[in-house]
């Protein structure tokens, strides 16, 4: 076989690779937007988390930013007390 045709054929085999693999690309990306029209279409259930509607990841950060706060506020604190030398 010539240097022409084994080129050739390499190209051949790469193209008909690259097609397989954009089919394989088309019906994945079907098969995403149909599970995402599903998705949609299905009512979300409501869930209670139990304080106020808040969603509790929510929750926890808020207690944790107030955390360091109160944290930074009573060093703040303890510096304004400290009488003068």
């Amino acid at each position: 076989m010539s240097s022409l045709q084994q080129r050739i054929a390499a190209f051949t085999r790469t193209t008909a690779d690259l097609i397989a693999q954009l089919r394989e690309l088309d019906r994945l990306r079907e098969q995403v937007r149909k599970a995402l029209l599903s998705a949609q279409k299905l009512p979300q259930p409501k869930r209670r988390s139990g304080n106020g509607g808040v969603p509790r990841s929510h929750w926890k950060s808020t207690n944790r930013e107030s955390a360091r706060g109160r944290a930074r506020g009573a060093a703040h604190e303890s510096h304004r007390h400290v009488a003068p030398g």
